[in-house]
């Protein structure tokens, strides 16, 4: 049975690749040179970023020290996740702050070629980022850190910090959902499904 810690990272990292699924749509329609939902955008960037620094990442952070200990081999690669870290709230919160100015000021504009680029690299690095983790560190951590001593660590871990449940992601949820906005793909085409709610075209 898989420890409840590396249950609830799980679970985040299934939230966060739906998110960024439906990042990735948006970015594709400002690429279209069409108009994206910037509020939306801005508040994909700041669930994405602000969430796991609440908890995920502290975690994390605890959870790989223990594991270089026991597989020094792997210190290397979680350096880099650790910078990784660091990257996804610095480039997160530029972009939050960008989307909200643009939703504000000027909703009906194009996306400039400049910040759809650092939207790409955000969203490639975070893709890349979860697939180390699922991939690679996960498997170790289960590998090398026995279960009881996971569970262990629950009292010392809170895993009261609010998740799917918290207002934010509820409000972010509602905004995707009521209004089918994660199918959307740009002229006029919609997806098959919505990675979020999986909700499907209205005459699929």
């Amino acid at each position: 049975m898989k420890a409840i810690i590396l249950e609830r990272l799980h679970a985040d990292h299934y939230r966060y690749e739906a998110l960024l699924c439906i990042l990735d749509r948006q970015l594709h329609i400002a690429a279209c040179d069409e108009t994206p939902d910037y509020r939306l955008l801005a508040r994909l960037c700041h669930y994405l970023t602000r969430q796991p620094e609440e908890w995920h990442h502290r975690v994390e952070h605890t959870l790989f020290e223990r594991l270089a200990a026991c597989h020094p081999d792997s210190r290397d690669t979680l350096e880099v996740l650790v910078e990784e870290h660091r990257r996804i709230t610095t480039y997160g919160r530029e972009l939050e702050e960008a989307f909200r100015r643009l939703a504000d000021e000027a909703p009906d504009a194009e996306l400039e070629t400049r910040r759809l680029d650092l939207a790409r690299a955000f969203s490639e690095l975070y893709h890349h980022h979860l697939h180390t983790e699922n991939r690679h560190v996960f498997p170790l951590i289960e590998q090398c850190i026995p279960a009881e001593e996971l569970d262990r660590m629950s009292p010392r871990i809170s895993l009261s910090s609010p998740a799917e449940g918290s207002p934010g992601f509820q409000r972010l949820y509602r905004q995707i959902a009521d209004k089918r906005t994660g199918l959307r793909l740009g002229h006029g085409e919609q997806a098959d499904f919505c990675p979020l709610c999986d909700a499907r075209p209205a005459d699929a």
